[in-house]
């Protein structure tokens, strides 16, 4: 889509993005393809938009994206418990290998630019104050480090380093007996330890039910009207991008320093949504697009909740938060 240069610049063709975060095993959230959070408008202080709250016939009049709790909220993990999970299954599988005598990986720490929670960024950036000095990043870049990166080995894995982690092969390692699933088996068994299961349980579910009611969301007209008023208040300020999503993808804002345009093009970007109250008709609508599912995935989406909590446990027994 073209742009046209206004008093903030030059605008060019963003890239339609839409990010999916997978955290193995079973740690996974709901599309965050947007950007970030912050601010109610209406009486002016912070609250929390529960689903019960909200109906698509007179949507709230909120501008903070964080404070926004979807019906399928409940059954999924944000973004920090999700990562710590991930953490938990990466230790416990360290356990395991270490055994045998494989090397221990290093742990990766749970990164402090994710979002806060699942709807931080679901409808695109409104955390005024982060924008003024962040733009639309998560939060303001670190300096590039000038440490060479080291270089990856290129000798092939040892043949018993794969069945000790898969256990494709039945048997020992140096008499040690090889766990059934290996060790990934072992430390997923570890991590779910107690957790409702059974042949027919999807744990996906609750994901796949979130992204599906997003990108429904994103195709009902309502939203589609709400983001055409957004996009005129833009072009008011010189600016054309399509939604909120199309500003967010821009290839100027997604690498290097932060800069005087990307900041001004992000406070437009959430006035215009305060304006037009953008994230009050979406999140509204999405949440009545969410409640059949829900209600015909009932008790599914329980046993995946009360998985959830049992990873959460076993994560914080092994000291990640």
């Amino acid at each position: 889509m073209s742009h046209d240069a206004g008093r903030l610049g030059r605008q060019h063709p963003p890239r339609p993005r839409t990010a999916r975060w997978r955290l193995a095993p079973a740690a996974r959230w709901a599309p965050a393809v947007a950007l970030a959070a912050a601010f109610v408008s209406g009486c002016g202080s912070p609250r929390s938009v529960a689903p019960a709250a909200v109906s698509a016939a007179s949507p709230p009049v909120v501008l903070d994206g964080a404070a926004l709790r979807l019906p399928l909220d409940r059954y999924l993990l944000g973004p920090r418990e999700s990562a710590s999970v991930a953490q938990a299954y990466r230790a416990l599988l360290d356990q395991c290998t270490r055994r045998f005598g494989l090397p221990d990986p290093r742990l990766r720490a749970v990164d402090a630019a994710l979002p806060a929670t699942l709807n931080e960024r679901r409808y695109g950036i409104t955390d005024a104050a982060l924008a003024a000095t962040a733009g639309y990043r998560v939060s303001k870049p670190r300096p590039v480090s000038s440490s060479p990166m080291p270089a990856e080995s290129t000798t092939p894995p040892d043949p018993r380093t794969l069945d000790i982690l898969t256990g494709r092969h039945s048997g020992a390692v140096d008499g040690r007996p090889i766990p059934d699933g290996g060790c990934s088996g072992e430390a997923k068994r570890r991590l779910n330890a107690g957790a409702p299961g059974g042949p027919d349980l999807d744990p996906d579910l609750a994901q796949r039910l979130s992204q599906t009611s997003y990108f429904a969301s994103g195709r009902d007209r309502r939203v589609q009207d709400v983001q055409r008023a957004w996009s005129a208040c833009m072009r008011t300020h010189g600016l054309r991008y399509s939604s909120p999503l199309a500003a967010a993808a821009d290839p100027r804002f997604r690498t290097g320093p932060v800069s005087a345009t990307e900041t001004a093009v992000a406070a437009t970007d959430i006035a215009c949504k305060k304006k037009t109250n953008l994230v009050g008709v979406w999140f509204s609508v999405e949440s009545e697009l969410q409640r059949p599912g829900l209600a015909a995935n009932r008790k599914t989406l329980e046993k995946i909740r009360q998985t959830s909590q049992i990873q959460l446990k076993v994560a914080r027994g092994l000291g990640i938060d």
